[in-house]
């Protein structure tokens, strides 16, 4: 069915907050067009903040009812609260047209029954839509406008970036895509499982990325050193060569999207963020190369600290793995690191046996509650999913999925996985559940 929605925003970062919200909407609301910002005067109420305005045309399969029902979830993931008619919010988001339905109830009237009054939303409605018409009555939305009373709307000029990931912790979980750059992942998904020339690895690398980005994924995550049990270390030369062309091309292919670089050596993590990297993942936690946190300080990118020293038999594994993940980040910190540059990774499958990777995921809520720091989860394909159902690397999605959305019922902030398009709708029905 086609919709219409307004959305405004007037309290933190206004732009920020509608991208948020439109990313929120898709792909439930599949948008097809959408307005410039506006800025306007508060309206209602004149002791406010200005307002940031846009207005979406898309589709969505949920009935009006639904659909208002998960317009307000997204208001109050956002933090919406409720203060007084016409108040200052964080998001408002109203239905203006569905097809070409007249809906009166007592939770909702479509058309919105007061946006003909409202140049905040006519102005942006006639920059998507100039020949449109009310549904209804016909009206000209350009006629409208005309009419309506006076009001100050500004159109901004300023880049949207709608593409761009807006991470705001808490209020969804991310799905961080793993793009290998090796010939050895244990996945079998390596760029150069079976051909060592770059120029089909680069293209390999693109076609992946671009692929995940449209099934869902906010991160893409390089790397070129397998470590899987077993690994051969690659030497620093071989692992930076493998990842700055396919970095670079990435970057210059899609420039919103946000690239994180797998990597424990300090040198490749340099050479990474100079070819446009955002991110640094280490699986040594900021310790296998004693240069790593002194490059996060430097780049002042976030930094990913995994847990993966050996968990001990004798001793509780959830205070273990918390202990483990304390001192990273203590070690982090005293490092210089900025308390919000730090994420969190227990590290499934390192450094325990199948059944501690158990007891780690069970421990998952009691993690969550002992950090503030954004928490990432790495369960995709893993050897505990292959040992318990005996299933070969590539035939492990189920169990990748319920692992997934047990993080995102525990309150983890990203998954990392292979199979971005089936994880991503994992993530988003468990968030709609959870959050």
């Amino acid at each position: 069915m086609n919709v219409t929605l307004s959305l405004g925003s007037n309290i933190g970062d206004k732009a920020e907050n509608l991208r948020l919200a439109v990313q929120l909407l898709g792909p439930t609301v599949s948008i097809r067009r959408i307005s410039s910002f506006y800025q306007t005067e508060p309206w209602g109420y004149a002791d406010q903040d200005p307002f940031y305005n846009v207005v979406l045309n898309g589709e969505t399969d949920f009935s009006p009812e639904d659909l208002l029902k998960f317009i307000k979830q997204i208001e109050r993931r956002m933090g919406r609260t409720e203060t007084f008619r016409n108040g200052p919010r964080v998001i408002d988001i109203d239905i203006l047209f569905y097809d070409d339905l007249k809906v009166e109830s007592e939770a909702l009237t479509i058309p919105h029954p007061r946006y003909r009054e409202r140049r905040f939303v006519l102005a942006p409605l006639v920059e998507i839509l100039p020949d449109g018409a009310d549904p209804i009555h016909g009206d000209s939305f350009v006629s409208l406008l005309e009419i309506a009373p006076p009001g100050a709307v500004r159109r901004l000029t300023e880049p949207q970036r709608l593409s761009r990931p807006v991470l705001r912790w808490g209020v969804k979980t991310y799905v961080m895509g793993i793009v290998n750059l090796t010939p050895d992942s244990f996945s079998q998904d390596g760029i150069y499982r079976d051909d060592k020339n770059p120029e089909i690895a680069l293209a390999r690398a693109l076609a992946q990325s671009a692929s995940f980005l449209t099934d869902g994924a906010e991160i893409l995550d390089l790397g070129a050193e397998s470590t899987r049990p077993g690994y051969r270390p690659v030497p620093e030369a071989e692992e930076t060569a493998r990842l700055i062309e396919p970095i670079r091309a990435i970057r210059a292919r899609f420039p919103d999207a946000l690239l994180s670089v797998d990597t424990m050596k300090a040198a490749t993590a340099e050479a990474a963020v100079r070819a446009g990297a955002d991110w640094i993942n280490d699986v040594g936690g900021g310790t296998f190369d004693p240069r790593m946190i002194e490059t996060a300080v430097a780049s002042d990118c976030p930094i990913v600290l995994m847990r993966s020293e050996t968990l001990k038999p004798a001793a509780p594994i959830a205070d273990q793995a918390i202990a483990q993940l304390s001192a990273l980040a203590d070690r982090a910190l005293r490092g210089g690191v900025k308390p919000d540059r730090i994420i969190l990774d227990p590290g499934i499958g390192f450094g325990a046996s199948a059944w501690d990777n158990l007891e780690i995921m069970r421990a998952l809520p009691l993690i969550r509650a002992r950090f503030d720091f954004p928490l990432l989860l790495g369960p995709s394909r893993k050897s505990l999913i292959g040992k318990t159902f005996r299933r070969a690397a590539d035939d492990r999605l189920g169990g990748t999925s319920a692992l997934v959305s047990a993080a995102v019922q525990s309150g983890f902030d990203i998954v990392r996985v292979h199979d971005v398009n089936v994880m991503a709708q994992t993530a988003r029905m468990s968030d709609l559940i959870a959050r």
